[in-house]
């Protein structure tokens, strides 16, 4: 989500290098995923706490197959809105939200921005680390962890399009640059998730957002990059693939979710490949027009699309941010009941989570969810009290199939192997291509543990230090 204005639908680096596949043969511990649930205060239960990345792509794949969706939203323990239109910031140690206050019971899923965990200035509330224990609350109450990233481009101090259009083209094809700025500023998230704790547990991670949109400076306009190698989708793809072998390789434990808009014709466009990505996403918002229902049947075919798509490269399907644009002026439009949840039970929409924005007050469409005397409370209450809807109490599925934990053979290249007489969902994480070790030792000035040789970017061998 952005705060600038969208000029068209909404829709909620640069060295690729070639490496071995990490993956082994040998047979290894098949992870089915924690087997108990931990009792909550009032007598319900919260789902077992995930502990590795292919714990959770279990459960999201499991709830995929469910017919059940998580519901998140942004920074729900963070920030909220008081019966008096005011915000409030992070209360009752991390254990308030609006939904809660008018449903009984929390979001499942919470994003939150590494901007905020890492960039702005640390005098700004709420705290980059106010943001990581919020995190590591909702995650150790069984709840799931998202986190986008807003970055500001190489020109404007703005994650927007304006003054930063030449960013993109910049990084894809400047190779110093593109390991001095990019890489220097998601070294800052990485080094703030090390920091505090937040790499001891699995994350989404959603880079580059809304990439087929025109409003940030890693939209699909700013791709043409006039006289430079690698231009178009390629561009695109080279940065995005930077970017996840970079924090994958600092914080093993993330998930990456794909997450441009939901229109299918544009859906592929800059897919970086499925070795980078492990769950299909789209950020999707109604506005003014066409009629909402209209919308509804326009967003179904692309969900749709989108679902099919999921199944045929075996990532999970979901929609990353999803929101009603006129909640705030159109009171009473029963946005919820009658067109998300219809959207959400259509045929062949299989979709492990759904996550609105967040509440907050510092403009006219800043809250996503209705708050504590908003006349929209009970359509909203009724929406998520129904069956296919879950909140952070609500029963889990099973997982039937685990996911490998560790690499497996895969020699037909249908994502499954044979372990211990058992079939399961070959680890995402062993299909991604690995920086390789610097040969020999190589320059490291900034001690980040990263090499230059031969125009590449390398891993510095251990003997090098």
């Amino acid at each position: 989500m952005s705060a600038a204005p969208r000029t068209a639908m909404p829709s909620r680096a640069a060295v690729l290098v070639t490496a071995l596949c990490a993956c082994s043969s040998a047979t290894q511990e098949v992870e089915t995923g924690p087997d108990s649930s931990t009792p909550t205060p009032d007598g319900g239960e919260i789902a077992p706490v995930a502990q590795t990345r292919e714990d959770l792509l279990a459960r999201l794949h499991a709830q995929m197959k469910s017919r059940t969706i998580l519901f998140g939203q942004e920074r729900f323990a963070i920030t909220g809105v008081k019966p008096d239109g005011t915000q409030w910031f992070g209360e009752a140690g991390y254990d308030r939200s609006d939904v809660n206050t008018i449903a009984g019971d929390h979001p499942v899923v919470m994003g939150f921005d590494a901007w905020d965990l890492a960039i702005k200035p640390q005098s700004w509330t709420p705290t980059g680390a106010e943001h990581a224990a919020a995190a590591k609350h909702v995650h150790d109450t069984g709840g799931i962890v998202e986190m986008a990233f807003h970055m500001h481009g190489c020109t404007a101090d703005t994650f927007n399009a304006g003054g930063n259009e030449g960013c993109l083209c910049r990084v894809a094809n400047d190779d110093a640059f593109a390991r001095s700025w990019l890489l220097g500023e998601y070294k800052k998230v990485a080094d703030a998730m090390i920091a505090n704790g937040l790499d001891q547990f699995p994350i989404i991670f959603r880079p580059l957002h809304e990439h087929t949109g025109n409003w940030f400076w890693w939209g699909e306009p700013y791709w043409n990059c006039s006289g430079g190698k690698f231009t178009g989708e390629a561009a695109f793809q080279r940065v995005y693939r930077t970017i996840v072998t970079y924090m994958r390789r600092r914080l093993p434990n993330l998930l990456v979710a794909y997450s441009p808009g939901a229109d299918a014709a544009v859906y592929m466009h800059g897919y970086p490949g499925d070795e980078y990505v492990d769950i299909f996403g789209a950020d999707i918002y109604y506005g003014s027009s066409p009629s909402f229902a209209q919308q509804t049947i326009d967003y179904r075919k692309h969900l749709q699309a989108m679902t099919t798509l999921a199944y045929q490269h075996g990532k999970v399907a979901a929609l990353t941010e999803i929101g009603d644009t006129l909640l705030a002026m159109e009171p009473q439009n029963r946005w919820f009941t009658e067109q998300l949840l219809p959207l959400l039970e259509s045929p062949n929409i299989d979709l492990a989570y759904a996550m609105t924005w967040e509440n907050r007050t510092s403009g006219p469409q800043q809250f996503w969810v209705p708050y504590p005397g908003h006349p929209e409370v009970d359509d909203f209450r009724a929406f998520v009290h129904e069956p296919a809807i879950a909140l952070l109490r609500d029963p889990r599925p099973a997982i039937e199939f685990p996911v490998c934990h560790s690499c497996t053979a895969d020699p037909d290249g249908d994502r499954w192997g044979w372990e211990d007489g058992k079939s399961c969902r070959v680890a995402s994480w062993c299909l991604v291509p690995q920086y390789p070790q610097c040969a020999q030792c190589a320059s490291d000035p900034d001690g980040d543990g990263w090499g230059w040789e031969n125009q590449r970017s390398c891993v510095v061998d251990a003997s090098c230090s």
